[in-house]
C-alpha cells in the first residue's frame, strides 16, 4: 500500500510536467487552420476554398460542397496536427461529423490534410496553404 501511495504521488507531480509547454505549430498556423475549421463548419465554403496552395484545387472543394446543399456539418475539428519544422510543412487531420437530408444519422468524414508555409518577406511571417484537395467526399 505505502509503495502505491507513492507511485500515484509521483504521477501526480509529473503530470502537469507533461502539459506545461505550448505546442509549437509554426508561425500563423493555428489561426489559419482555425479560420479553415470554422469556415467549413458554418458553410463558408467560399472562404475554406482560399486556403488552398492551387486554385484548382481550391474550386474541387467548393463545387463538391456547394453542389451537396442537404449536407449539414455538425461538429468540425482536427485530431490532431503535426508540424515539421524542417520543410516548413504541417499535417493535420480533419473531423467533420455530418448528416445528410433526409437523413438525420450522423456521419463522420476524415481528411488528413498537407499544409505547407509560403514565405513572405522578412516584416511578414508568411502564409499557411493546403497543398491538396481531399481525394473522396463525404
Amino acid at each position: 500500500m505505502k509503495y502505491f501511495f507513492y507511485l500515484f504521488s509521483s504521477l501526480l507531480l509529473l503530470m502537469p510536467l507533461g502539459c506545461s509547454g505550448k505546442i509549437d505549430l509554426g508561425l500563423g498556423y493555428q489561426k489559419t487552420s482555425q479560420h479553415f475549421l470554422q469556415a467549413m463548419r458554418w458553410k463558408d465554403y467560399r472562404g475554406a476554398a482560399v486556403h488552398f496552395k492551387e486554385k484548382e484545387e481550391g474550386l474541387r472543394l467548393l463545387e463538391y460542397f456547394e453542389a451537396a446543399r442537404d449536407l449539414n456539418i455538425v461538429e468540425a475539428e482536427y485530431l490532431y496536427s503535426h508540424y515539421n519544422k524542417a520543410d516548413q510543412t504541417a499535417t493535420s487531420k480533419l473531423l467533420l461529423k455530418y448528416y445528410l437530408l433526409p437523413s438525420t444519422r450522423i456521419r463522420e468524414w476524415s481528411w488528413e490534410m498537407k499544409w505547407e508555409l509560403l514565405a513572405a518577406d522578412a516584416k511578414q511571417p508568411g502564409t499557411w496553404q493546403i497543398l491538396e484537395a481531399p481525394v473522396d467526399y463525404p
